[in-house]
């Protein structure tokens, strides 16, 4: 069987982790790598084996090239998706799919309208500890859920957003810390507990200079069911503290704790912990979770097979509106619930500082 030949579009740092999958990968193969700088994409072949391009809307249109992987900055994963999809091109973009409700539905419809897969990454769900957690969860191991609570707290310095044009600012990152790091957070609470009904939230800049968006935030999410989950996040910790998620049932509670999960039920408590697989090993920092590879490698077959990816677009979105509406919500200083039917409040609407304008590199 031919592997499916695969454009990576932006050779940033999360790039290097879907190459590192795709050079093990027997479903598909590496074939250009993409980026608006160009000594940056021939660097990142010449380390990877694979073509160099700096012509992402060139590269789309090519019938050598089955699928793109996104990893550019945020604002423009709607637009390449999009091109992509227009070309019947399959797409795996990484999170967040948008950074609007509008961009991540024109996303959803022109794979649909085409034909074509369009995949979300949250690797984090492919964990062996969030697939205990969940199976806790369903299976009714822990009884009847009514809550949980979630902890985000990481170190992201000055230096961390001077480094880019596009991190820490509304119009091309989409927010702060609830849209960058806690996102993936956000996206185990809503899948271990169901569809999300209502948020309150707020978010404010304490430790950082240089941005306006979100360094902090807290907020209660109301689900369908009537259970209650707290989050809080911060992205000025000494270090990056291990993520924790919590939900609690009438039997007994799962945590997750990095990569780990502790079941407890009837004062018993056991740990599923992940196994070591020379074939899949971790290709980014450890907070980021061991299951890019996976998740890449199920993407590829699910198209193969012709089966829906385990997280397409309807999925991907679920985290990014939860998202959307806690800022919504702090803006409005009221409760918002899901879907978002209106657009967002300015971030003006919430007070935060302004900062002056800088200048880096993508």
């Amino acid at each position: 069987m031919d592997k499916m030949r695969v454009a990576l579009i932006g050779c940033g740092r999360v790039a290097r982790a879907h190459a590192a999958a795709l050079a093990r990968s027997p479903v598909a193969t590496l074939a250009v790598a993409v980026d608006i700088r160009r000594e940056r994409a021939e660097a990142f072949a010449a380390q990877y084996g694979c073509e160099a391009a700096t012509d992402w809307e060139k590269v789309v249109t090519r019938p050598d090239i089955d699928a793109v992987e996104i990893c550019t900055p945020h604002y423009l994963h709607a637009p390449q998706a999009i091109a992509a999809a227009s070309a019947r091109k399959h797409i795996l973009t990484e999170k967040p799919m948008a950074i609007s409700v509008a961009d991540a539905d024109a996303m959803i419809a022109a794979a649909e309208e085409n034909g074509v897969m369009l995949g979300v990454i949250f690797q984090n769900r492919y964990n062996p500890a969030s697939q205990a957690a969940k199976q806790a969860v369903e299976s009714g191991e822990i009884g009847t859920v009514r809550g949980a609570r979630a902890f985000l707290t990481w170190d992201r310095s000055d230096e961390y957003y001077s480094q880019s044009d596009w991190k820490g600012t509304w119009d091309k990152e989409g927010g702060g810390v609830l849209i960058d790091q806690a996102i993936h957070t956000i996206d185990l609470i809503q899948w271990l507990m169901g569809p999300a009904e209502s948020v309150v939230a707020t978010y404010d800049t304490r430790n950082h200079e240089l941005i306006n968006v979100d360094d902090m935030a807290e907020a209660t999410i109301r689900f369908r069911s009537g259970a209650l989950a707290s989050l809080y996040a911060n992205c000025y910790y000494p270090y990056n503290a291990d993520v924790f998620v919590e939900v609690v049932g009438t039997k007994g509670w799962v945590r997750v704790l990095k990569d780990v999960a502790y079941i407890k039920v009837a004062n018993v408590t056991r740990t599923v912990e992940p196994v070591a697989d020379p074939d899949q090993p971790a290709l980014g920092p450890g907070y980021w979770g061991q299951s890019h590879a996976v998740q890449i490698n199920d993407f590829y077959r699910s198209v193969l097979e012709g089966r829906r990816p385990f997280i397409d677009g309807h999925e991907g979105k679920k985290a990014m509106e939860l998202v959307l509406a806690m800022y919504q919500s702090a803006r409005k200083g009221e409760r918002v619930f899901l879907p978002l039917t209106e657009p967002l409040l300015p971030p003006e609407a919430k007070g935060l500082r302004a900062v002056p304008a800088r200048a880096g590199v993508r």
